[in-house]
């Protein structure tokens, strides 16, 4: 036997309530932003706090992020022009993070750059197709 619902319920993830104020897109909205605020303010005192300890801890950190998510974006994208903003972004990254390995240590540079070329030859080895 089932039973018949007139009025949808707040369980259903297709009927979203909305009080008096307003609705439930714009408190979305608004969460996300502070989110994002308070999020861009905490990578912000991160990186402060680690160049406050050296210039290149800081610039590190802040090479790797822009590194990983230029991958992460390419990954994740499925149009051309935000895949190529990604590949931009990881390739900045990584060419000014080998940039602070070799002024650091030219032995470390170098390590950089032979793991990215392992990483092309796994990369090449390892696709499909041909």
């Amino acid at each position: 036997m089932t039973t018949q619902r007139t009025q949808p319920s707040n369980d259903d993830p297709v009927v979203a309530t909305t009080d008096i104020t307003g609705s439930v897109l714009s408190d979305k909205v608004g969460r996300e932003a502070l989110g994002l605020f308070l999020l861009s303010f905490g990578v912000l005192g991160g990186l402060g706090a680690l160049g406050a300890l050296h210039w290149t801890a800081g610039l590190s950190a802040a090479l790797i992020g822009l590194c990983t998510s230029g991958v992460i974006v390419r990954r994740n994208s499925t149009r051309r022009w935000q895949q190529d903003a990604g590949a931009i972004a990881a390739f900045s990254g990584f060419a000014g993070q080998t940039a602070v390995l070799f002024y650091l240590l030219p032995p470390l540079g170098w390590l950089a750059v032979s793991a990215l070329v392992a990483a092309a030859g796994l990369w090449i080895s390892s696709a499909e197709g041909a």
